[in-house]
């Protein structure tokens, strides 16, 4: 039973993260690789992608495009209970494609990998699981059945952009939040850029945030003190 009886569908968080834009997705051959499947193997067929890498390299960003270009519903699982998995899977179409976000969040967790093995067999559509470790990994996952599910699924990691898409991201999302930055900051800030896109994106929203608080425009010393505080 829900808190204070509420439908499934009003406790949990079903709206899309805040803070990613397709608007600078910067694709790259693992993307590709990655939506490729999707389209041919998962879209409208009982099949599943399972892939992983570690934290910040995009993993979200990806699941979200996926859910769009594919109409699959997006679920991140660090918002939802593992004992409130069971009545997730009660309200989910079988016959919906499914992105489930963290699902590390539901492993090692005997009530969450029930309900998700008991889901796997009966669903009839796609299934994408995004985690930050191998399913194949040792201990991975406690139950047994569910393990053999995972190992079988296709499995593909992820990695990073390389510096030059970082390049281009950083440019698409100054653009994006109309950041206007003067040369020698440009010159400045370049090799600084964190290789990571979520750090990257840390710090362009504080570089926008504070900019803003502060009513100036954005100078090498403001910016030295601004990677101090997020170094």
């Amino acid at each position: 039973m829900t808190p204070q009886n509420q439908p499934i569908q009003e406790i949990l968080n079903l709206d899309k993260p805040a803070g990613y834009s397709l608007e600078c997705w910067i694709e790259t051959e693992q993307h590709r690789m990655i939506v490729s499947h999707v389209r041919d193997f998962l879209n409208g067929s009982s099949a599943e992608l399972w892939f992983y890498g570690a934290p910040g390299v995009g993993k979200t960003h990806l699941g979200l495009l996926i859910a769009e270009r594919f109409q699959f519903d997006y679920y991140d699982c660090s918002d939802i209970s593992p004992e409130l998995v069971p009545e997730l899977f009660e309200y989910l179409d079988v016959g919906t494609g499914v992105v489930f976000d963290r699902v590390d969040c539901w492993l090692h967790n005997a009530t969450a990998e029930s309900a998700l093995f008991s889901w796997w067999k009966r669903k009839e559509n796609g299934l994408v699981l995004i985690s930050e470790t191998s399913p194949r990994a040792d201990e991975c996952i406690t139950l047994p059945d569910l393990a053999s599910r995972a190992h079988a699924a296709m499995v593909l990691p992820l990695d990073g952009l390389d510096d030059d898409g970082i390049g281009r991201l950083f440019q698409c999302q100054l653009g994006r939040l109309g950041i206007e930055l003067a040369p020698e900051v440009v010159r400045f800030l370049s090799p600084r850029l964190p290789r990571n896109p979520a750090k990257l994106m840390n710090l362009l929203v504080a570089m926008d945030q504070e900019s803003l608080r502060d009513q100036r425009k954005i100078t090498v010393p403001w910016l030295k003190q601004l990677l101090l505080r997020l170094s």
